[in-house]
């Protein structure tokens, strides 16, 4: 504190309230135009994450079924968006889509997928599931029971 002309000054480093003002001005306008991308970008790495995990719920229940020699078998249901995993002793699991990806369609004999207890499909076959207005596919090739993922349909 300095006494200058009886006016007393404080010297204290610091911002003024209209910087602090002006940086959260900034701050609030590149969120505003940077929140549409994080949203869709969200969206996408929810997606991939759930096309990961049915193909490996498709691979795990080709495993089981050898291992065990029973049949394995996998409902797609579109209308609740969910899929049920049912393992060769009989127990279900079920396992809801979050909002951002919607089953779409399947080509499976009434929306099932099994596996035998030779580890082959039942019939080989396309899952097609909507992330952010792209469609991505899980493919099963029909007597090796192979699952891949690709942004096309299957020819």
């Amino acid at each position: 504190m300095k006494k200058k002309n009886n006016l007393i000054t404080f010297n204290y480093p610091g911002f003024t309230l209209i910087e602090l003002i002006v940086v959260l001005a900034l701050f609030s306008f590149l969120f505003a135009f940077s929140f549409p991308s994080l949203a869709h970008l969200r969206s996408t790495f929810v997606g991939k994450t759930v096309v990961q995990k049915i193909s490996s719920q498709i691979r795990i229940a080709k495993i089981e079924a050898l291992n065990n020699g029973k049949t394995t078998k996998i409902v797609f249901d579109i209308a609740r968006n969910k899929y049920i995993y049912t393992d060769s002793s009989g127990k279900s699991t079920h396992s809801l889509l979050p909002d951002e990806v919607i089953l779409y369609r399947t080509n499976f004999p009434l929306n099932t997928l099994r596996f035998y207890s030779t580890g082959t499909p039942s019939c080989g076959g396309t899952i097609t599931l909507r992330i952010a207005n792209h469609l991505k596919y899980i493919i099963i090739t029909p007597v090796t029971g192979r699952v891949r993922i690709d942004d096309k349909p299957p020819s």
